[in-house]
């Protein structure tokens, strides 16, 4: 097993985000989500600011049957979206085929195809973390790769560099766009973070499986997952274990895809083919955001493997990527990343 120290990890990520200029960007195409978002911060009794999730909890349960809403915000959300935010900060080319049509989404400073309506998603922030309550739709429950080709051309898609894409849980057809992809025998990396996978049915989950093993005999695909993403997905192939890196391991090898991703707040640890890395978290003191982390991750890992970055060093961009956030809730360009790194020791 390869354990990459973190000094050593992240001194060469200074190096790479210096030395090499974005003269020559790749393009990478993240789909299918966009949303809008409405932010909230929640008051309880007395009128006094509730500051963690877990304080709402208890008011709920002791005595709290108000929290009044103070608005603060409307601004553009996603999975795709923050990834293909993150991308461009970092120099490449993003293009986003999303749910994009509103006006909070107009303006985004890179390539867009929209392919409708983004959800709507009412977000209520505290101190360094976010909870979200989506409005029930049932509007991506049959997207699918008609709607995808009606926004883009075939061949706009798979000439990318690298695609990421995001919240399959909302659209399951990403399966069949997956199954697609195999069958024109696409040459690039795929990395997926599904979402909070555990919410899907059992039949649509061995049916996203197949269809990243499918695509993976051209592809080179990531799955990118949170703890509890990794642990429902190695519940519904038979995958246990205490050791992440093992049940990871099982997992990429059950799935039959090049790499499965684990992005926490510790460690990222890859699990592939040749074998497992894994790369330390950079600490963050005091949180701002946590909500989108995950996205801008993927977003930097996506943006690693397409210049075929050996997996250190592409963890640790993506580790670089979603830590900036956290600590400052923006997403950090080259230069922003590298002295950020540097901060950390």
């Amino acid at each position: 097993m390869s354990v990459a120290v973190a000094g050593v990890s992240y001194a060469a990520l200074v190096d790479r985000l210096g030395a090499e200029c974005p003269d020559s960007p790749r393009r990478i195409v993240s789909l299918p989500d966009g949303s809008v978002d409405h932010c909230y911060r929640v008051t309880g009794p007395g009128g006094a600011r509730l500051e963690s999730r877990a304080a709402l909890g208890r008011h709920l349960l002791e005595d709290g049957e108000t929290f009044p809403l103070e608005h603060l915000e409307v601004r553009p959300g996603g999975q795709a979206v923050n990834a293909s935010r993150q991308i461009h900060a970092l120099g490449d080319d993003a293009a986003l085929v999303g749910h994009l049509d509103h006006s909070v989404l107009a303006d985004l400073p890179f390539e867009t195809h929209s392919m409708g309506p983004p959800a709507t998603i009412h977000v209520l922030a505290f101190d360094g973390e976010e909870c979200l309550f989506p409005e029930r739709t049932d509007r991506f429950a049959q997207w699918g790769v008609d709607d995808l080709l009606a926004a883009i051309d075939w061949a706009d898609l798979v000439d990318a560099d690298a695609l990421c894409c995001g919240n399959w849980v909302s659209f399951h057809g990403l399966s069949e766009v997956f199954d697609r992809l195999a069958a024109r025998s696409v040459d690039c990396p795929l990395v997926l973070d599904p979402g909070a996978i555990g919410l899907a049915e059992y039949a649509a989950i061995t049916d996203l499986f197949d269809a990243l093993a499918a695509a993976d005999d051209s592809l080179e695909v990531a799955l990118s997952v949170s703890q509890s993403e990794y642990e429902a997905a190695a519940e519904v192939v038979g995958v246990s274990g205490d050791d992440p890196t093992a049940t990871l391991s099982a997992l990429r090898s059950a799935l039959e895809i090049s790499a499965v991703v684990f992005h926490g707040t510790d460690e990222a640890i890859a699990a592939t083919r040749t074998g497992p890395t894994r790369v330390e978290t950079p600490d963050v003191d005091d949180p701002q955001l946590t909500v989108g982390a995950g996205d801008r991750f993927s977003g930097g890992l996506a943006c690693a493997l397409a210049r075929d970055w050996p997996w250190e060093d592409a963890l640790a961009l993506g580790n670089a990527c979603a830590s900036h956030f956290v600590a400052t809730g923006e997403t950090g360009d080259r230069s922003a990343l590298a002295s950020f790194v540097r901060e950390q020791g």
